[in-house]
């Protein structure tokens, strides 16, 4: 995984969990900027307004969070907003807490924590879940899907709102077509 950070000295930020335990951070970065690749290719950059970095355990806490997604063609996928995250760099993995959003331009996904690991492509939550794509909304708790929320299964307590129910034989037997291996594994 690769780091690109920006930093400008500004106020002094308020402690980490971990600064508050007796752990000082090797840096404090303000106004910063990681690329996370994998494989070469980039699969998302994160801006923070303060991280706070531990490298001995490759551990940097990111504060007002903002995540854009890509696929492997480099195209944006999705958006993601939280109040806070842990990157894990060398596992290519993090994890956001704090009025998390991801959304694109037809779906929109809200909950209270979600964690990414970018070898499998896949977000997930065990907390509770609002998803809605167009007019249709879904809620539940646990969640997994691709980072552009094309595949999303919510795991128990579905309930939802379905404005576009399949209404001839066609449609519905397109619904039962096997899966493609890009969708969400069971």
């Amino acid at each position: 995984m690769s780091v690109l950070a920006f930093t400008a000295c500004e106020q002094t930020p308020k402690p980490t969990p971990q600064q508050a335990a007796g752990k000082m951070p090797d840096s404090i970065l303000e106004h910063a900027t990681i690329v996370m690749t994998s494989a070469g290719l980039k699969k998302a950059v994160m801006l923070a307004d303060t991280l706070y970095i531990f490298e001995k355990e490759d551990s940097s806490t990111a504060i007002a969070v903002k995540v854009d997604f890509y696929n492997d063609a480099g195209q944006f996928q999705s958006t993601l907003t939280a109040n806070r995250g842990l990157v894990r760099q060398k596992r290519e993995t993090f994890t956001v807490w704090g009025d998390v959003v991801v959304a694109n331009d037809t779906s929109r996904l809200e909950t209270q924590s979600l964690d990414w690991d970018a070898k499998r492509g896949l977000i997930a939550t065990s907390d509770f879940v609002e998803f809605q794509r167009r007019d249709d909304i879904l809620t539940g708790y646990g969640m997994e899907a691709d980072s552009r929320l094309e595949n999303v299964r919510i795991l128990r307590d579905v309930k939802g709102r379905i404005s576009d129910i399949p209404q001839s034989e066609e449609a519905i037997d397109s619904l039962d077509s096997p899966r493609k291996e890009s969708q969400v594994p069971e």
